[in-house]
């Protein structure tokens, strides 16, 4: 009998272990990754490019498929938005997001966006505007939101005739 009863608190002290490692993150992450989401088209539009960086893990990737952009670091990252910046004018909004949690401290999200983009060297030329999806791995360390690996999926590219930004 005492085996039964120990064998019993054993599992349920298992399963109960097991669910705490399970539980999902308090809404002060899900918040800290929206403000990540957020911040990632305030630095990517205006800089500065170190805190545009600092938005993801180190070992970060970044792929765009339909440009055949593909990107495995902080630093790799980094470096092409701010080549980008020196000859676009961009402006990005998102326009929805759903941040969903996966463990204690990993959640995934989806963010449609619109983005403008506009030559800062040839005005004249016409605005490029990108509609698509972020679908990102995001990763919580110290109550902090980092982006741990961001597909972005372009749903439908236009260009419009000459629009100032």
């Amino acid at each position: 009998m005492k085996t039964k009863k120990a064998l019993f608190i054993t599992t349920l002290l298992l399963a109960i272990i097991g669910c705490k490692n399970t539980t999902t993150p308090p809404s002060i992450a899900v918040k800290s990754c929206e403000k990540t989401i957020l911040n990632y088209i305030k630095f990517r539009d205006n800089g500065p490019i170190k805190d545009y960086q600092a938005l993801f893990t180190q070992d970060a990737t970044f792929n765009i498929p339909k440009l055949n952009v593909s990107l495995s670091s902080n630093k790799q990252i980094a470096d092409r938005a701010a080549q980008a910046m020196l000859s676009n004018k961009t402006i990005h909004m998102i326009t929805s997001m759903h941040i969903e949690p996966n463990s204690i401290n990993t959640l995934s999200s989806t963010a449609h966006f619109i983005l403008y983009m506009i030559d800062k060297k040839d005005k004249q030329k016409t605005t490029k505007i990108f509609n698509g999806r972020y679908v990102d791995s995001l990763l919580l360390d110290n109550g902090r939101c980092f982006i741990q690996t961001r597909k972005v999926l372009i749903d439908r590219m236009d260009t419009l005739g000459h629009i100032d930004l």
